[in-house]
């Protein structure tokens, strides 16, 4: 019996050190979590500010632990900006986050401000200075250009998202759709969303469009979708876009009497397929 008591007490002894051990050892991960926290170096309130978001998500609190909306759900959205924060991330950088509330108020967070574009009423005659025409540094001309570079991809995905919300509001909608689902790997040609079917969407809104302000600003924005890629393809497809192209420009300016919804919607179709060919 005495011999029983001294096993137990030192099983007890050592069952009671292991059990220490286990409890420090499953404790650390939790203080390492919190250690790597963003910290919080300054807010700042702003003037009530409509933004677009991009990317990204929208998380719960400036210190980045929890996220509470993917951004990509909301693309059509309208939120407004109250307050910033700077923070030091856990990698040691500072970024500066937006606090967004959505105009229905049940969608609210924090997102790096890179992810925002502010929203920009569009109208026939600014609809230009909305997009950015990166088309520069994607090959030259009379070759296509089949695009491995990622950070070239991201450009693209982000500048046509510029161009679409240039379009009539009420035609945003279904096309921003299509960005939910679009990678860089596969951004022109895939088996679900790509930037070809964006571009295939914008022809099928201007088509169905009877307003007249409407039809114009989805034209536009296909006119300045063309700018965009204009450079990056073989010489046939680029002379037979450039025809189309040109074709457009005079039916806006009304110096022919061409249909604008027929003139949009063929340079669509056809940039569309030159665009699906960009992945190979």
């Amino acid at each position: 019996m005495k011999t029983k008591l001294i096993y137990s007490a030192v099983l007890a002894i050592t069952l009671g050190t292991v059990s220490g051990v286990s409890v420090s050892t499953f404790s650390s991960p939790n203080a390492l979590a919190k250690a790597k926290l963003a910290r919080v170096i300054s807010y700042k309130k702003l003037s009530k500010t409509p933004y677009n978001v991009n990317k990204g998500y929208l998380y719960t609190n400036p210190r980045l632990n929890k996220k509470a909306h993917k951004a990509s759900n909301y693309l059509s959205w309208t939120f407004y900006a109250t307050e910033s924060a700077k923070v030091k991330k856990a990698n040691g950088k500072t970024a500066v986050y937006y606090y967004l509330k959505s105009g229905n108020n049940k969608v609210k967070g924090w997102i790096w401000k890179g992810n925002l574009s502010k929203v920009v009423v569009s109208t026939n005659n600014n609809t230009n200075n909305n997009t950015n025409n990166n088309t520069s540094n994607s090959g030259s001309s009379g070759t296509t250009q089949p695009t491995n570079d990622y950070a070239q991809q991201k450009s693209d995905i982000s500048n046509m998202l510029s161009i679409v919300r240039t379009m009539y509001s009420q035609d945003q909608d279904d096309v921003l759709a299509d960005f939910k689902d679009i990678t860089p790997k596969e951004a022109y040609d895939s088996s679900d969303n790509d930037l070809s079917e964006v571009i295939s969407d914008m022809g099928y809104a201007v088509d169905d469009q009877d307003n007249d302000n409407g039809v114009r600003m989805d034209a536009q924005a296909i006119q300045n979708a063309y700018q965009l890629f204009a450079s990056r393809f073989s010489s046939l497809t680029s002379i037979k876009l450039a025809a189309l192209s040109s074709r457009l420009s005079d039916t806006l300016s009304g110096k022919n009497s061409d249909n604008i919804s027929d003139a949009a919607d063929n340079l669509a179709d056809a940039l569309s397929d030159a665009v699906s060919n960009l992945q190979r």
